[in-house]
């Protein structure tokens, strides 16, 4: 489990494995490839998750996409509030920037390719990658995504320098269609991890929605949208947090001596 652990710190980040309850069972194993620019992982294991929090992302420097190739068994992918439930064949874009959960429903294999972000983010025209969304085995461009992939993965070290670069940027170009169509979806990835962010870390103050958005660098009506296209309310949403931070001192002993109403007003609640 330890060198399983390293293994994969050292080359898709710092995850923290979920083992199992049986430790002595379990096994995990990764290998290494690479195709042009694109890193590729090979990953076989019963482990029950892999997670990056906050914290692990800020410890890091990694600036990659994962796309997720599904081989065998069915995994969970968490990301920005959002679930990508991959049976094999499947795919999935994950942001290495942002705090990701892999959950695995049973023992599985999957690819990992690591895509540069500028390179990836260049192909889009602008438009921001669209992650954690599942792409079936059965849509056109599932289809044409997993013909590539295994075409590809067991040759890769046959091509010579140039060749696996010309395949590299090709493999690269066959992503752009998986790219937000912002004015249709109200809004980008990056603009409400920027908004949740700043509300994480100004729960004490008032919030108004003005303030959010001046601050933030959106304007209002945008703010409403990022909430309103992943069916949250930007009340809600604050709400939320700050009944957890409540909560959280609450189970915490060393807040064992106050009251109810100090707590719930040093979190933002006025009455």
């Amino acid at each position: 489990l330890n060198q399983w652990r390293e293994q994969l710190h050292s080359i898709c980040g710092r995850f923290d494995t979920t083992a199992g309850d049986e430790v002595d069972q379990f096994y995990g194993g990764i290998s290494v490839g690479c195709i042009g620019n694109v890193e590729i992982a090979a990953i076989a294991t019963n482990a029950q998750a892999l997670r990056k929090s906050a914290s692990d992302v800020r410890a890091e420097d990694g600036r990659n996409f994962f796309l997720i190739y599904q081989q065998a068994g069915d995994s969970v992918l968490i990301q920005h509030d959002k679930q990508a439930l991959l049976s094999p064949g499947d795919c999935a874009l994950i942001d290495s920037r942002y705090s990701s959960e892999f959950r695995y429903l049973d023992g599985m294999r999957h690819l990992s390719f690591h895509l540069p972000c500028d390179l990836l983010e260049q192909r889009m025209a602008g438009r921001q990658p669209r992650v954690c969304d599942t792409i079936r085995a059965t849509e056109p461009l599932g289809m044409v995504l997993g013909g590539f992939i295994r075409q590809i993965v067991d040759k890769h070290e046959l091509f010579d320098e140039r060749e696996s670069s010309a395949l590299g940027d090709a493999f690269l170009s066959m992503l752009a269609p998986l790219s937000d169509d912002i004015a249709h979806r109200g809004g980008n990835l990056r603009d409400y991890s920027r908004v949740v962010a700043y509300i994480d870390s100004h729960l004490q103050h008032d919030l108004v929605p003005e303030r959010i958005a001046r601050d933030v660098g959106v304007s209002v009506r945008s703010l409403y949208r990022l909430f309103e296209i992943r069916d949250q309310s930007l009340a809600g949403y604050i709400r939320d947090r700050r009944l957890k931070r409540c909560a959280e001192e609450l189970r915490a002993i060393s807040h064992s001596h106050e009251n109810l109403t100090c707590n719930a007003y040093r979190w933002g609640f006025k009455d």
